[in-house]
């Protein structure tokens, strides 16, 4: 089970981040003292401390900037382990199925989120804790109860989007869902019950990007996070992404980024 948990220190979140990186745990990350500028999924978020990022599977980290002040640390877990905890349905979707949650928390949540790092810290280097592992999940269930609290509270903060932002927010969901095997504009647009044309324009005016700009970034963003920070083949990455070939892959690829998949990888050791 220890396995399936990773405490970030300080000075990995400092340093140790090597971006684009995609995210294979459940993340929080809590920031004690700073402040912290990151990008995630194409939306950039700044944050000052005292205050918790909630980072899903399968997400991507594109930029992780930190100031001198900052401090903090973080807790991954596995799918397994999450699991484990039997925590209440809507509770899971709240922390696990929903978007990025980047807020705000207060000093008696932070000391309390601070005291549960460190008991799980004590506890993981117990090795001849027979109960060792009883003791986490039922710390860990306690952490999650705590954010629960606060993601049901940022959930059901009222909206302030005005139509076309909700629309651009729910073509930037679909394809947060469905970019590995769907990349023509139609299918969103369908989604929709927009026309091609219409989706484009309208996030272009409120995006910057068009529509096939979106898909291409959200594509090439997941491929460039792969080549990155896994061992995952140039062939296996195309067939997740839902390419006939290597080939066309390796052309799509190097047409949206100006370098082809193995030429990026190779600059990574450079």
């Amino acid at each position: 089970m220890l396995n399936d948990i990773i405490l970030l220190e300080n000075e990995t979140l400092i340093g140790g981040i090597r971006v684009p990186y995609k995210i294979t745990m459940a993340t929080q990350i809590v920031i004690t003292s700073g402040s912290l500028r990151c990008r995630v999924d194409f939306r950039t978020y700044s944050l000052h401390a005292p205050a918790m990022a909630i980072l899903l599977s399968g997400q991507v980290i594109e930029s992780f900037e930190a100031d001198k002040e900052f401090s903090g640390f973080g807790i991954m877990m596995s799918h397994e382990l999450t699991d484990s905890l039997n925590l209440p349905v809507g509770l899971q979707e709240k922390l696990f199925l929903q978007n990025t949650q980047f807020h705000s928390i207060s000093e008696q949540m932070l000391e309390a989120y601070m005291s549960c790092y460190r008991q799980v810290s004590n506890i993981m280097k117990q090795e001849d804790n027979p109960y060792r592992e009883q003791i986490i999940i039922h710390l860990f269930s306690a952490y999650y109860y705590g954010l629960g609290y606060y993601a049901h509270n940022t959930h059901n903060a009222p909206t302030t989007m005005t139509t076309q932002e909700q629309m651009c927010e729910r073509f930037i969901n679909l394809v947060s869902k469905n970019f590995k095997h769907e990349r023509d504009i139609g299918f969103y647009a369908d989604k929709l019950c927009i026309s091609n044309k219409y989706l484009s324009t309208l996030l272009k005016q409120n995006t910057g990007m068009t529509a096939l700009e979106w898909i291409e970034r959200y594509v090439v963003l997941y491929a460039k996070s792969s080549l990155s920070s896994t061992s995952m083949t140039i062939q296996q990455i195309s067939d997740e992404l839902g390419f006939p070939s290597q080939s066309v892959f390796g052309k799509y690829f190097k047409r949206v980024e100006g370098i082809s998949p193995r030429a990026y990888r190779q600059s990574l050791t450079e």
